[in-house]
């Protein structure tokens, strides 16, 4: 069944994000993070059109290497300012995520500036990030800090969590009351169809192969 945790709070981005890294993280965020073999940057120009045809199941749920989950559920704003949860359900490895992000696409130094990879040619890896989200499990209601600081990540326990599967709370309800509105007016949505058939897009990368 597995667990969902409620986040608030953002991180902040200096300085922003340029167009291209946006472009970039949006996919990158969407994309399924299976071993597709390849470069470890490597995303799909449309990752909500289906890229699986042919991909046996063992391989298709089976992480790429070095990934901590196969979605990363951290959203750049519209202004490359800040970076926050994107609200779907079981994000499991939010620290993680966060790390990689920093150490491998962000931060001065960045792992892969080395590789000098085709699509992350407008990434400038000079970025300091800070801020603070706080997380609520609702499995056991633990309540946790995540900081970071000159994009160092940080955590700490605020609340201990419970022993056993707590009852939703109020605004939890109404949270999943808005959340499965929201899914069924996407899924009913043309754009949803289009993507049914194939011919979605959330953002084309194609132009920035070479």
């Amino acid at each position: 069944m597995g667990y969902t945790t409620d986040f608030i709070g953002h991180v902040d981005i200096e300085p922003h994000l340029n167009a291209g890294e946006i472009a970039y993280l949006e996919a990158f965020r969407h994309a399924r993070h299976f071993d597709r073999g390849g470069s470890a940057y490597d995303v799909p120009g449309n990752p909500l059109a289906p890229d699986h045809e042919g991909v046996p199941n063992e391989r298709y749920n089976a992480l790429a290497p070095g990934k901590p989950q196969l979605y990363c559920q951290w959203a750049i704003c519209g202004s490359g300012c800040c970076l926050a949860y994107d609200g779907n359900e079981k994000f499991y490895q939010p620290v993680a995520w966060l790390r990689y992000l920093i150490d491998h696409l962000l931060a001065p130094g960045a792992l892969a500036e080395k590789e000098r990879h085709h699509q992350l040619a407008e990434f400038t890896f000079d970025h300091r990030l800070n801020g603070m989200i706080v997380g609520c499990r609702r499995d056991t209601r633990e309540l946790f800090a995540i900081t970071v600081t000159d994009n160092v990540v940080a955590t700490e326990v605020l609340r201990a969590g419970d022993a056993w599967d707590e009852p939703p709370l109020a605004y939890q309800e109404a949270i999943d009351r808005d959340r499965d509105a929201l899914v069924r007016r996407r899924r009913d949505s043309p754009a949803a169809r289009a993507r049914a058939r194939g011919a979605g897009t959330v953002v084309d990368l194609g132009r920035r192969r070479s």
